[in-house]
């Protein structure tokens, strides 16, 4: 097979790298605006199978050309070109998937259906960590219920990575998103109406995530799960639909700190006569600082989907949760394995092969009033 990968950074190399191990691979095109870049992670991540393109995600038509002649493509650029790449893949008939559309793309994407079908293709979208193993965590706890009232997504982090020795400053995934999730209206659905008075680091409490993890303090942000879960059992009696995140403690009072200042802002500020935004300027900075060389991650991503509804007249809650640690050995955090695991579903034997299978437990069945069932 031929595949594509768009987009060169922190997610798109490690898709790149899980296709080169696939023995169902033969070659990866992997395209970036910044062909440096893509040229990069090609020969560092691609096994010898890769090659570098230059690929503009704004212009449909050259993403088209970048893909064209390739079974199936992973899109991992920012979500605010997922459109005009569907419509290239679309257009080129070539099989879509991506890691996540932050909630208004992903309304957009779902449109997109009709086109699809029109060509022949498929397209799975928000297929990353959170969202992807999240939805189909709370997929396996739905189909085991006559009615689904209730659907939550919680992501949550545990670094136990040793930063003694680097004086820099790492972020777990892109930081433009990160801004977003920490600045910006979250949608949730609540009660049966959507709540668009909830503002990104709000809602915080206190999540039970299962050991080894136990109590993290978690809190709403914008995600696509909400929106997905809505779309797909809305008929089904769904009542509400949430996502919470859970960072380490450290690093979410630095973006706590850094959106009270103002650096996550998008707006233009005017400075010495010239008007820049300031979260460019943020993203600019962030981008020179020295990348750690000698660090060993040592992180846990904890993926949970909670259900809640009515099986054979009972109420019961499905709790099912994916434990995806760090890859130390390629030097892969727990949400670059997530992402790029299941961002790539054609190289899935060949990794579990290097890293084991992920652990997936049925943390809980909860039966009526009392009743408790654990698997494992």
């Amino acid at each position: 097979m031929r595949i594509a990968v768009i987009g060169a950074g922190a997610m798109g190399r490690w898709a790149v790298k899980e296709l080169a191990i696939s023995p169902e691979v033969d070659d990866i095109v992997v395209g970036d605006y910044h062909e440096e870049q893509a040229r990069a992670v090609a020969v560092a991540q691609g096994g010898g199978k890769a090659k570098a393109v230059f690929v503009d995600a704004r212009d449909a038509e050259s993403v088209k050309k970048a893909i064209a002649g390739c079974d199936a493509m992973v899109n991992a650029v920012q979500h605010f070109w997922n459109i005009n790449v569907m419509h290239a893949a679309a257009a080129a008939k070539v099989h879509y998937t991506d890691m996540g559309g932050l909630f208004h793309v992903t309304k957009q994407q779902v449109e997109l259906a009709g086109e699809f079908e029109k060509a022949g293709v498929t397209a799975v979208i928000a297929m990353g960590g959170a969202p992807g193993v999240t939805n189909i965590l709370a997929k396996y706890g739905a189909e085991r219920l006559d009615t689904v009232e209730e659907a939550h997504a919680l992501c949550g982090n545990v670094d136990d990575t040793d930063w003694s020795g680097y004086d820099g400053w790492v972020v777990p995934y892109s930081l433009e998103t990160l801004c977003d999730e920490f600045s910006v209206t979250a949608p949730e659905f609540i009660d049966g109406h959507w709540n668009m008075d909830i503002t990104g680091g709000e809602g915080q409490e206190d999540l039970d995530f299962g050991e080894p993890a136990g109590i993290l303090e978690a809190h709403y942000t914008i995600h696509s799960e909400p929106f997905t879960f809505w779309h797909t059992w809305k008929h089904q009696g769904l009542r509400s639909a949430t996502f919470k995140l859970s960072l380490p403690a450290e690093f979410t009072g630095q973006m706590r700190f850094l959106n009270t200042i103002g650096l996550t802002r998008t707006d233009e500020v005017e400075v010495k006569g010239g008007h820049v935004r300031p979260r460019d300027v943020l993203l600019k900075v962030v981008s020179e600082i020295p990348k750690p060389t000698d660090v060993v991650l040592d992180d846990v991503d904890y993926l949970l989907g909670v259900v809640r509804g009515l099986k054979d007249g009972r109420r019961v809650e499905w709790r099912v949760r994916a434990t995806v640690p760090a890859h130390k050995d390629l030097g892969a955090g727990g949400g670059d394995v997530g992402v790029a695991f299941f961002s790539d579903p054609d190289s899935a034997e060949a990794f579990r092969n290097r890293i084991g299978p992920l652990n997936l437990r049925i943390l809980s069945i909860i039966t009526g009033a009392r009743g408790l069932g654990r698997e494992d």
